[in-house]
Protein backbone atom coordinates (compact mmCIF):
# COMPACT_ATOMS: atom_id res chain seq x y z
CA UNK A 1 0.00 0.00 0.00
CA UNK A 2 1.33 3.49 -1.17
CA UNK A 3 0.47 5.57 2.19
CA UNK A 4 1.44 3.01 5.10
CA UNK A 5 2.34 5.07 7.72
CA UNK A 6 1.17 8.23 6.08
CA UNK A 7 -1.69 11.01 8.29
CA UNK A 8 -3.55 13.14 5.90
CA UNK A 9 -6.35 15.61 6.60
CA UNK A 10 -8.68 16.79 4.06
CA UNK A 11 -10.63 19.44 3.34
CA UNK A 12 -14.51 19.76 1.74
CA UNK A 13 -13.82 15.27 2.72
CA UNK A 14 -17.22 14.87 2.97
CA UNK A 15 -18.33 14.53 -0.35
CA UNK A 16 -17.51 14.60 -4.06
CA UNK A 17 -13.70 15.03 -4.96
CA UNK A 18 -12.61 15.29 -1.31
CA UNK A 19 -14.73 12.22 -0.19
CA UNK A 20 -13.39 10.13 -2.96
CA UNK A 21 -9.72 10.98 -2.39
CA UNK A 22 -10.37 9.91 1.35
CA UNK A 23 -11.18 6.51 0.11
CA UNK A 24 -8.48 6.42 -1.92
CA UNK A 25 -6.01 7.05 0.56
CA UNK A 26 -7.40 5.11 3.68
CA UNK A 27 -7.70 2.01 0.65
CA UNK A 28 -3.92 3.18 0.64
CA UNK A 29 -3.05 2.43 3.91
CA UNK A 30 -3.37 6.01 4.95
CA UNK A 31 -4.60 7.50 8.24
CA UNK A 32 -7.49 10.14 7.44
CA UNK A 33 -9.29 12.74 9.03
CA UNK A 34 -12.04 14.71 7.11
CA UNK A 35 -13.26 18.09 7.61
CA UNK A 36 -16.60 20.18 6.77
CA UNK A 37 -19.20 22.74 8.04
CA UNK A 38 -21.94 20.51 7.92
CA UNK A 39 -22.13 18.35 10.83
CA UNK A 40 -24.97 15.72 9.64
CA UNK A 41 -23.13 15.35 6.23
CA UNK A 42 -19.72 15.31 7.60
CA UNK A 43 -20.98 12.55 10.45
CA UNK A 44 -22.67 10.44 7.82
CA UNK A 45 -19.60 10.57 5.29
CA UNK A 46 -16.95 10.01 8.26
CA UNK A 47 -19.08 6.67 9.28
CA UNK A 48 -19.41 5.68 5.64
CA UNK A 49 -15.43 6.10 5.31
CA UNK A 50 -14.26 4.70 8.88
CA UNK A 51 -12.36 7.95 9.94
CA UNK A 52 -12.46 10.65 11.68
CA UNK A 53 -14.42 14.24 10.65
CA UNK A 54 -14.04 17.18 12.32
CA UNK A 55 -16.35 20.48 11.96
CA UNK A 56 -14.49 23.35 10.48
CA UNK A 57 -15.04 26.41 9.11
CA UNK A 58 -12.74 27.73 6.55
CA UNK A 59 -14.04 31.95 6.68
CA UNK A 60 -13.20 31.23 10.96
CA UNK A 61 -9.27 30.97 11.32
CA UNK A 62 -10.02 30.15 14.76
CA UNK A 63 -11.99 27.04 13.74
CA UNK A 64 -9.04 26.12 10.91
CA UNK A 65 -6.30 26.34 13.82
CA UNK A 66 -8.29 24.20 16.11
CA UNK A 67 -9.45 21.51 13.51
CA UNK A 68 -5.68 21.13 12.02
CA UNK A 69 -4.64 20.85 16.02
CA UNK A 70 -7.24 18.50 16.55
CA UNK A 71 -6.50 16.02 13.31
CA UNK A 72 -2.54 16.50 14.11
CA UNK A 73 -3.27 15.22 17.93
CA UNK A 74 -5.55 11.94 17.11
CA UNK A 75 -3.29 10.96 14.27
CA UNK A 76 -0.32 11.71 15.85
CA UNK A 77 1.50 14.22 13.13
CA UNK A 78 0.71 14.97 9.56
CA UNK A 79 2.24 14.23 6.19
CA UNK A 80 -0.78 15.14 3.64
CA UNK A 81 -2.61 17.92 3.63
CA UNK A 82 -5.95 18.52 0.32
CA UNK A 83 -7.44 21.90 0.33
CA UNK A 84 -10.65 20.15 -1.32
CA UNK A 85 -13.15 22.66 0.54
CA UNK A 86 -14.10 25.24 -2.00
CA UNK A 87 -17.71 27.13 -3.06
CA UNK A 88 -18.50 28.10 -6.95
CA UNK A 89 -19.59 31.29 -7.56
CA UNK A 90 -22.95 32.27 -8.94
CA UNK A 91 -23.10 32.58 -12.74
CA UNK A 92 -21.92 36.01 -13.70
CA UNK A 93 -19.69 38.26 -15.20
CA UNK A 94 -16.99 40.52 -13.50
CA UNK A 95 -19.26 43.98 -14.25
CA UNK A 96 -22.28 42.58 -12.32
CA UNK A 97 -20.64 40.44 -9.16
CA UNK A 98 -21.09 41.90 -5.77
CA UNK A 99 -18.84 42.71 -3.20
CA UNK A 100 -20.35 39.91 -0.88
CA UNK A 101 -20.51 37.34 -3.91
CA UNK A 102 -16.48 38.01 -4.46
CA UNK A 103 -15.45 38.06 -1.08
CA UNK A 104 -17.66 34.75 -0.05
CA UNK A 105 -15.59 32.99 -3.18
CA UNK A 106 -12.37 34.60 -1.84
CA UNK A 107 -12.89 33.64 1.52
CA UNK A 108 -13.61 30.15 1.19
CA UNK A 109 -11.37 29.22 -2.27
CA UNK A 110 -8.43 31.26 -1.27
CA UNK A 111 -8.20 32.71 1.85
CA UNK A 112 -9.32 29.56 3.40
CA UNK A 113 -7.10 27.47 1.96
CA UNK A 114 -3.12 29.84 2.28
CA UNK A 115 -5.02 29.32 6.51
CA UNK A 116 -4.98 25.73 6.18
CA UNK A 117 -1.48 26.07 4.87
CA UNK A 118 -0.18 28.31 7.40
CA UNK A 119 -1.47 26.46 10.18
CA UNK A 120 -0.88 23.07 8.95
CA UNK A 121 2.73 23.83 8.25
CA UNK A 122 4.46 22.66 11.58
CA UNK A 123 2.70 19.52 11.76
CA UNK A 124 3.97 18.87 7.86
CA UNK A 125 7.24 16.19 8.25
CA UNK A 126 10.39 17.52 6.38
CA UNK A 127 11.19 14.83 3.48
CA UNK A 128 7.38 13.60 3.46
CA UNK A 129 4.88 16.50 3.97
CA UNK A 130 2.83 16.93 0.88
CA UNK A 131 -0.10 19.81 0.14
CA UNK A 132 -2.33 19.24 -2.57
CA UNK A 133 -4.99 21.96 -3.53
CA UNK A 134 -7.59 21.28 -5.43
CA UNK A 135 -7.87 23.53 -8.36
CA UNK A 136 -9.57 24.27 -10.95
CA UNK A 137 -9.03 24.54 -14.86
CA UNK A 138 -11.06 27.89 -14.52
CA UNK A 139 -8.10 29.35 -12.98
CA UNK A 140 -5.91 28.11 -15.66
CA UNK A 141 -8.17 29.14 -18.89
CA UNK A 142 -10.94 31.06 -17.49
CA UNK A 143 -14.70 30.56 -17.16
CA UNK A 144 -17.48 32.59 -18.96
CA UNK A 145 -19.31 34.18 -16.51
CA UNK A 146 -18.19 33.12 -13.54
CA UNK A 147 -14.99 35.93 -12.59
CA UNK A 148 -15.02 35.06 -8.81
CA UNK A 149 -14.44 31.74 -9.00
CA UNK A 150 -11.69 31.61 -11.88
CA UNK A 151 -9.93 34.52 -9.79
CA UNK A 152 -9.93 32.21 -6.85
CA UNK A 153 -8.83 29.54 -8.80
CA UNK A 154 -5.93 31.36 -10.72
CA UNK A 155 -4.73 32.96 -7.10
CA UNK A 156 -4.95 29.06 -5.54
CA UNK A 157 -2.87 27.83 -8.53
CA UNK A 158 -0.16 31.03 -7.56
CA UNK A 159 -0.06 29.96 -3.98
CA UNK A 160 0.56 26.78 -4.80
CA UNK A 161 3.66 27.88 -7.20
CA UNK A 162 4.89 30.15 -3.81
CA UNK A 163 4.75 27.98 -1.63
CA UNK A 164 6.75 25.29 -3.39
CA UNK A 165 9.53 27.52 -3.84
CA UNK A 166 9.64 28.84 0.30
CA UNK A 167 9.24 25.19 1.55
CA UNK A 168 11.02 23.32 -1.13
CA UNK A 169 14.63 23.57 0.94
CA UNK A 170 12.87 21.48 3.69
CA UNK A 171 11.49 19.14 1.18
CA UNK A 172 7.42 19.43 1.77
CA UNK A 173 6.26 19.33 -1.50
CA UNK A 174 3.22 21.57 -2.57
CA UNK A 175 1.39 20.80 -5.63
CA UNK A 176 -2.24 21.84 -6.89
CA UNK A 177 -4.87 19.50 -9.26
CA UNK A 178 -7.06 20.97 -12.32
CA UNK A 179 -9.83 19.35 -12.84
CA UNK A 180 -12.76 19.95 -15.61
CA UNK A 181 -15.95 19.17 -15.21
CA UNK A 182 -16.54 16.13 -12.22
CA UNK A 183 -19.84 14.30 -11.83
CA UNK A 184 -19.60 15.15 -7.96
CA UNK A 185 -23.32 14.94 -6.23
CA UNK A 186 -22.95 19.08 -6.17
CA UNK A 187 -22.50 19.21 -10.12
CA UNK A 188 -25.83 16.71 -10.21
CA UNK A 189 -27.92 18.65 -8.24
CA UNK A 190 -27.12 21.88 -9.96
CA UNK A 191 -27.82 20.18 -13.55
CA UNK A 192 -31.15 18.83 -11.96
CA UNK A 193 -32.39 22.51 -11.30
CA UNK A 194 -32.04 23.45 -14.77
CA UNK A 195 -34.41 23.96 -17.27
CA UNK A 196 -32.76 21.25 -19.97
CA UNK A 197 -30.57 18.58 -17.64
CA UNK A 198 -30.12 16.24 -20.75
CA UNK A 199 -28.83 19.86 -22.24
CA UNK A 200 -26.27 19.92 -19.20
CA UNK A 201 -24.92 16.01 -19.99
CA UNK A 202 -24.16 17.09 -23.31
CA UNK A 203 -22.62 20.06 -22.88
CA UNK A 204 -20.55 18.62 -19.97
CA UNK A 205 -19.23 15.50 -22.57
CA UNK A 206 -19.10 18.06 -25.75
CA UNK A 207 -16.59 20.73 -23.65
CA UNK A 208 -13.97 17.53 -22.79
CA UNK A 209 -12.12 16.46 -25.37
CA UNK A 210 -12.09 12.48 -24.18
CA UNK A 211 -16.08 12.88 -24.56
CA UNK A 212 -17.33 12.19 -21.20
CA UNK A 213 -17.70 14.05 -17.74
CA UNK A 214 -15.02 12.85 -14.77
CA UNK A 215 -15.91 10.79 -12.12
CA UNK A 216 -14.78 11.51 -8.41
CA UNK A 217 -12.46 8.78 -8.12
CA UNK A 218 -10.11 9.64 -11.29
CA UNK A 219 -9.28 12.84 -9.90
CA UNK A 220 -8.60 10.45 -6.37
CA UNK A 221 -6.13 8.73 -8.59
CA UNK A 222 -4.02 12.09 -9.81
CA UNK A 223 -4.19 13.02 -5.84
CA UNK A 224 -3.21 9.41 -4.87
CA UNK A 225 0.17 9.72 -6.89
CA UNK A 226 1.07 13.69 -6.23
CA UNK A 227 0.52 12.62 -2.82
CA UNK A 228 2.58 9.51 -2.46
CA UNK A 229 5.93 8.83 -2.39
CA UNK A 230 5.95 7.89 -6.01
CA UNK A 231 5.97 11.67 -7.00
CA UNK A 232 8.66 12.45 -4.48
CA UNK A 233 10.39 15.16 -6.80
CA UNK A 234 6.93 16.19 -8.16
CA UNK A 235 6.40 20.18 -6.31
CA UNK A 236 5.31 23.71 -7.74
CA UNK A 237 3.12 21.42 -10.62
CA UNK A 238 -0.35 22.46 -11.57
CA UNK A 239 -1.47 19.61 -13.23
CA UNK A 240 -4.22 19.45 -15.39
CA UNK A 241 -6.83 16.31 -15.21
CA UNK A 242 -9.07 18.07 -17.16
CA UNK A 243 -10.35 15.35 -20.02
CA UNK A 244 -8.69 17.71 -22.64
CA UNK A 245 -10.51 20.56 -22.15
CA UNK A 246 -8.27 23.27 -22.25
CA UNK A 247 -7.57 21.36 -25.92
CA UNK A 248 -10.59 23.75 -27.40
CA UNK A 249 -14.73 22.94 -27.02
CA UNK A 250 -15.65 20.70 -29.63
CA UNK A 251 -19.19 23.12 -30.27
Amino acid sequence: MRLSTYKAFITGGSEGIGFAIAAKFLAEGAQVVIAAHQQTILDASARALGCQGLLMDLKDLASVENAIAQAAKIMGGLDIVVNNAALTSPSKPVETTSLYELEAILDTNLRGSFWVMRCAKPHLQSGRGAVLNISSMAGVTGQRDHAAYAMSKGGLNALTLAAAADWGPERIRVNALCPAGVATPALKRWAAEQPDPAGIDDYLKRIHALGYCAEPEEIANAALFLCSPEASFVTGHIMHVSGGSEIGYKA
